[in-house]
């Protein structure tokens, strides 16, 4: 976005400067769209399944007068795992979004940076090495992803500042090697014990409990409001350092607080559900070639990611029914496909 750009659009903020009151109408459109196609994925994912349920039983559950075996699979079962996608499907959206804006590259997500490999070998090292269950493993998954996200800031940090280049490059390189250390400590396993975290390290959502979906959401809520605040500020930044700083920002510690909130929202998506790629690189890039921006699009970015999630859970447990996939593998599959038309898309152009 050029300083004109930003200027012809200042007019849409109202007296308190608040980025809430931005109204775009493609952006509107886009996301009341996006957002009733993922309120009918969801009752499709009510109702469909190993134990199909009519939309009657569904409503009834839900108002608390159901039978309980329609209550245990409407309520315990299915309910948790569609919002906990939806919850996660955000969380994963924005963080891509952040890292993306601050790295000036649409590779500079979670996924390439290496934040959610870092989760990976702190949840198997805890899972696999320590014997811990599955508290300790979310709390491996959480220490392992922040671990991880300061050494790679600090090896990327040049003359207190990060360029998004080479905190891609430094990002790859650790990956790699902790990608080569979670192999080795697998391969030292059981095999019963290596098959399980390698279900928990292909990201899974089986299991979701209302307790797990609170506990997500009670962590991933103060962040995604942080998120939503740094819209504005980061839209600044975007145009130029020199044109943010002559503004009276504070770029280094918008930076700081803007990484902080990034691995958090990471962290939390990992450590409940496992690495679920793609989400956090493909749904912000999905958002803004729909939405024409080179901003954040906090709002579109989330839509896609809670829909690309949620689309592909719900495909993950319907394509082999009597052995559900991990959603994970999904979300693989959805990115490549997305990447592949992207590169024949651009090779057209050229």
């Amino acid at each position: 976005m050029t300083a004109l750009d930003f200027g012809r659009r200042m007019h849409r903020i109202g007296p308190s400067g608040s980025p809430f009151l931005i109204v775009d109408a493609r952006s509107a459109r886009l996301c009341t769209g996006l957002w009733i196609a993922t309120v009918a994925l969801a009752f499709i994912a009510v109702l469909t399944g190993s134990a199909q349920i009519t939309a009657l039983e569904a409503a009834r559950a839900l108002v608390g007068l159901g039978d309980d075996y329609t209550n245990m699979v409407v309520l315990e079962w299915r309910a948790p795992r569609i919002l906990m996608a939806v919850l996660l499907g955000t969380c994963l959206a924005f963080s891509g979004a952040i890292f993306q804006n601050l790295t000036a590259n649409p590779l500079g997500s979670p996924d390439v940076i290496g934040f959610q490999t870092g989760s990976y070998t702190g949840a198997i090292v805890v899972m696999l090495l320590l014997g811990g269950g599955a508290t300790a493993t979310m709390v491996g998954a959480l220490t392992g992803g922040v671990v991880t996200a300061f050494v790679v800031f600090f090896l990327a940090s040049q003359r207190g500042s990060i360029r998004g280049v080479r905190l891609i490059i430094v990002g790859i390189g650790v990956s790699a090697m902790l990608a080569s250390v979670n192999v080795w400590i697998l391969l030292t396993a059981t095999v019963e014990d290596a098959i399980m975290a390698s279900l928990w390290g292909a990201g899974n959502l089986s299991g979701t409990s209302w307790p797990a979906f609170l506990t997500a959401f009670g962590c991933s809520v103060l962040l995604i409001g942080a998120a939503c605040l740094l819209a504005r500020p980061m839209r600044l930044t975007r145009i130029g350092v020199p044109f943010a700083t002559a503004l009276g920002q504070n770029v280094r510690r918008l930076q700081v607080t803007a990484i902080f909130i990034g691995v958090g929202l990471t962290t939390v998506a990992t450590a409940t559900a496992g690495p679920i790629s793609f989400i956090a690189l493909a749904a912000p890039q999905i958002a803004r070639r729909l939405v024409h921006s080179d901003g954040l699009a906090l709002g579109p970015t989330a839509a896609v990611g809670s829909f690309l999630l949620l689309l592909a859970d719900v495909i993950a447990q319907r394509v082999h029914p009597d052995s559900p996939l991990p959603v994970g593998i999904v979300t693989v599959s959805i990115g490549g496909l997305y990447f592949l038309w992207l590169l024949l898309r651009e090779g057209k152009k050229k």
